[in-house]
């Protein structure tokens, strides 16, 4: 009796081979799209919470957290010493840090643009996780009669891209009651909570026919769409 013994061939090998590369090709933009939404959703959750933690400690210490009691530049002072940061890059974006501290030549909108060079001018720290926190402390200014006090979040770092709202840069509302939310969410600034859409046109971001606001209300999408993430880093 003669023995067969089962085996594959080379050509029978070669195509499994070929298959699970077309496959692999397939199937790794999606799982690299996958982990870089869900490492920029754990990073912006991450800033939300500390960001709140340190007005609630605020509060907590008699001190005001009221919006309007803060003249231009004089709520940084406060809000710092409630956070673990490794610099204090000071206001007006004059910081020698150049490398970690903002300015706002470097960061871009939505759509790719340059953001207003009055974003972040008002103070801002780089905490011991990398992040920035930079202050936006204006009462009755050009984005709305409402406006006072916004802490936006570079939640990777000023050297890590690509420094552009909606995608690493957020910004979130101090309210009267101490409370942090998204621009953008119910109870924020009228111009832009009226129509958040109008300021956040994720779907579509490359499109540079919008407004130099584009990109300003994407925290609030990035906290209520479960798929924002994804949305936003397909294809990028």
């Amino acid at each position: 009796m003669i023995n067969k013994r089962l085996a594959f061939t080379l050509g029978e090998i070669l195509i499994a081979l070929a298959v699970i590369g077309i496959i692999a090709v397939l199937v790794f933009p999606q799982v690299l799209i996958g982990l870089k939404a869900s490492k920029a959703e754990a990073q912006f959750n991450t800033a939300h919470a500390l960001i709140s933690k340190a007005v609630a400690e605020m509060d907590t210490d008699d001190i005001s957290t009221d919006p309007t009691k803060y003249p231009t530049r004089t709520f940084f002072p406060k809000f710092k010493a409630y956070n673990k940061y490794t610099i204090d890059c000071g206001v007006t974006n004059t910081s020698p840090n150049t490398s970690v501290c903002p300015s706002s030549s470097n960061y871009k909108n939505l759509s790719g643009q340059a953001t207003r060079t009055d974003l972040l001018d008002d103070g801002a720290i780089i905490l011991n996780n990398g992040m920035m926190f930079a202050v936006e402390n204006c009462l009755k200014c050009t984005y709305g009669e409402d406006h006072n006090i916004w802490i936006v979040a570079d939640i990777n770092g000023k050297n890590k891209n690509p420094n552009r709202l909606g995608f690493d840069l957020f910004a979130f509302q101090v309210l009267k009651d101490g409370e942090i939310l998204p621009l953008g969410a119910p109870g924020t600034d009228k111009m832009f909570s009226e129509h958040p859409e109008n300021f956040c046109n994720y779907k579509n971001r490359n499109n540079t026919n919008t407004n130099v606001y584009n990109g300003y209300t994407c925290a609030y999408y990035a906290s209520t769409d479960q798929d924002y993430f994804k949305t936003l880093y397909k294809g990028y």
